[in-house]
């Protein structure tokens, strides 16, 4: 994926925002991001930063844990829906 269809595609995203080249997302917002290494497919979920560069993409999760990937190994990118917090309860408010 392009680094300028990644841009494109987090632009449009209501809960999403720009800072300089980053983009913030918050936790409530289910987030996945798709890398191709060789045969195998990674998954990053809980995506809260990314940093998009011409020669480097910076992914940041919840936990603090920072990847670096080229542009032409992200192959996809998953936004959910907003995570409910009460998910959990028996249905009761």
């Amino acid at each position: 994926m392009s680094h300028l269809v990644l841009g494109k595609v987090l632009d449009r995203l209501s809960h999403v925002k720009k800072d300089g080249a980053a983009y913030l997302l918050g936790e409530e917002l289910e987030a996945v991001l798709y890398v191709g290494i060789g045969q195998e497919v990674l998954q990053i979920p809980k995506l809260a930063r990314i940093e998009i560069g011409t020669e480097c993409i910076e992914i940041t999760n919840h936990k603090q844990e920072r990847f670096f990937f080229t542009p032409e190994q992200v192959i996809g990118f998953r936004i959910g829906g907003e995570t409910n917090k009460l998910r959990g309860s028996a249905g009761f408010r």
